[in-house]
């Protein structure tokens, strides 16, 4: 038996992850920190990477691809845990 015998489910929940950690990152480092009404970007958001605690304004849409890589990382980690933990299936 193999200690890694399905690893496709733990990249897959990895990679989410760092997608994730990169938009993070990208938002902290590239968003206004004053709200700019003619970009669309009103909605203030308190980050904290490295211990440097601002708050960046987003856009609509940079609030839905916020949500959206947490809940697609979320949604992969559940299935990565659901598959580990199902009994092996007996080769026959």
């Amino acid at each position: 038996m193999m200690l890694f015998a399905n690893v496709e489910r733990l990249l897959a929940a990895l990679g989410a992850l760092l997608l994730f950690t990169l938009n993070e990152v990208r938002m902290f480092q590239g968003m206004p920190r004053a709200a700019d009404p003619g970009d669309g970007r009103v909605h203030a958001v308190w980050m904290q990477i490295g211990g440097a605690p601002d708050q960046v304004y987003l856009s609509l849409v940079d609030i839905g691809v916020r949500w959206g890589l947490a809940g697609l990382t979320a949604a992969l980690a559940i299935w990565a845990l659901v598959e580990t933990l199902q009994p092996a299936k007996a080769k026959s």
